[in-house]
């Protein structure tokens, strides 16, 4: 190898013994001075086996510099410099100062918590939570990969396993990953609990609580993906709501519910969180009643086009964002175009308790043909119904659960009300005479219009 590259590859290592307690700025000049020589480099120079030193010498460097990183973002929890700068938390601050992605800034202050340095409440150093992998990833001999799968594997380990085997584990750990990949490492890991545990890992009560998790990660169309962990009763709780909202809901020719059951549960789910909303029993945010806030400007109210944007910054389609203008919580704000506010809607219910009480014991539920979704399940609403002449501005709603509330329209069943009663006219290839139908499956003995 050439003296240049040699030098060259060196100076990482000698830049952080040159003193005792290296300052930030000398030493970041060093790494800047040693980056600047790596990237002059002449790689046509030197032999094959000198490029893959290169490469080697290189990748253990990188893996060094997160263990600068670890410390760095360790400091900077432990002063609450997040706080000081207006972020909730120091992932925030990384998002903003680093231009990172949020998941990796989550990844890195993790990391910097299980692997960096620690004070006590006096200010007593303590080693860090995996002392082994920390020393590991200070000597560049694993990667943050590494790390990431030794201590995901150890915090899963059940309570009575950890007690006697997390050192001994993070150790035999660490010595694998300095011979395999972070992809086989996880294939190990897995082998080496189920040998701990072989009766299940995570088995026992405490264990299913301690690693309880939700994430729901959030794509800009407004639509997510959610991946989580429940304990016994949370799965128990939402497998009683969805017994009732996931059922199949057939239509009254006797047509199946074409939606899947996994598709079923997606709206039962949904279903369920409305109502919760529409129930006022949840706490208040900021000051605020737990409300689904909508912005949109007065032209997509009278025409239904363009994008809605929701209190978390998805944007989804008008047609979808009316679909929620119901009873529930639900605040929408219309803004010029200049940004002004131009009118803005009310939280309150569009119907009174009695007016609701008084379709609940007309309707008994759903009151799409066919439907036995009961009242608990549906809710009142005004937006697919037109009223005859005359009708009373309180009678001109009708109860309907969530899927029929969304997917009435695009089946092409309208809905009218006649003498105070809901009734449902389907479309031409239903019934080529499209006489309407009334709801008969919560008072079946009931079969006059």
């Amino acid at each position: 190898m050439s003296d240049k590259m040699s030098d060259s590859c060196s100076i990482l290592v000698r830049m952080s013994a040159s003193v005792s307690e290296p300052q930030a700025d000398p030493a970041l000049a060093l790494l800047t001075a040693a980056v600047d020589g790596l990237q002059n480099l002449n790689l046509t120079a030197p032999s094959d086996e000198q490029l893959l030193d290169v490469l080697r010498e290189l990748e253990a460097q990188k893996r060094r510099l997160a263990a600068v990183d670890h410390a760095l973002i360790a400091e900077i929890e432990a002063r609450g410099v997040a706080r000081e700068r207006g972020c909730a938390k120091s992932a925030d601050l990384l998002v903003a100062v680093l231009r990172i992605a949020p998941g990796d800034a989550n990844t890195r202050v993790r990391a910097a918590t299980e692997l960096g340095p620690r004070r006590s409440l006096t200010g007593a150093a303590l080693p860090p939570l995996f002392a082994a992998a920390a020393a590991a990833s200070t000597q560049g001999v694993i990667s943050p990969a590494h790390a990431r799968v030794i201590t995901n594997t150890i915090t899963k380990l059940p309570a009575a396993v950890a007690v006697e085997h997390d050192t001994s584990i993070e150790a035999f750990l660490v010595e694998q990953a300095t011979q395999h990949n972070p992809r086989t490492l996880k294939v190990i890991a897995r082998r080496l609990l189920d040998t701990l545990h072989p009766d299940g890992t995570l088995a026992t009560e405490h264990d299913r609580h301690r690693h309880r998790h939700l994430t729901i990660q959030q794509r800009p169309d407004g639509s997510g993906q959610v991946t989580g962990e429940l304990d016994a009763i949370c799965t128990e709780a939402l497998l009683t709501v969805l017994d009732t909202l996931a059922r199949p809901t057939p239509a009254e020719d006797g047509q199946p519910d074409r939606r899947t059951a996994a598709q079923r549960r997606h709206d039962g789910l949904r279903d369920s969180l409305l109502t919760l909303i529409r129930s006022d029993q949840l706490p208040a945010c900021g000051g605020v009643s737990t409300t689904i806030l909508l912005t949109l400007t007065a032209d997509q109210l009278q025409t239904r086009t363009g994008l809605v944007r929701t209190g978390h910054g998805a944007l989804i389609s008008t047609t979808q964002a009316l679909t929620l203008l119901g009873d529930a919580q639900i605040q929408p704000i219309a803004l010029g175009t200049l940004k002004q506010i131009t009118a803005y809607g009310h939280t309150h219910r569009i119907f009174t308790q009695n007016q609701r009480l008084a379709m609940t014991a007309r309707d008994q539920g759903c009151s799409f043909p066919g439907c036995t979704v009961p009242p608990p399940g549906a809710k009142p609403t005004t937006s697919p119904t037109t009223a005859s002449p005359g009708t009373p501005a309180s009678t001109t709603g009708t109860l309907l659960c969530g899927h029929h509330h969304r997917e009435h329209h695009k089946l092409g069943w309208k809905c009218h009300i006649t003498n105070g009663i809901p009734h449902w006219t389907p479309p031409p290839w239903t019934d080529p005479t499209q006489t309407p139908r009334r709801n008969h499956a919560h008072d079946p003995h009931h079969v006059h219009p």
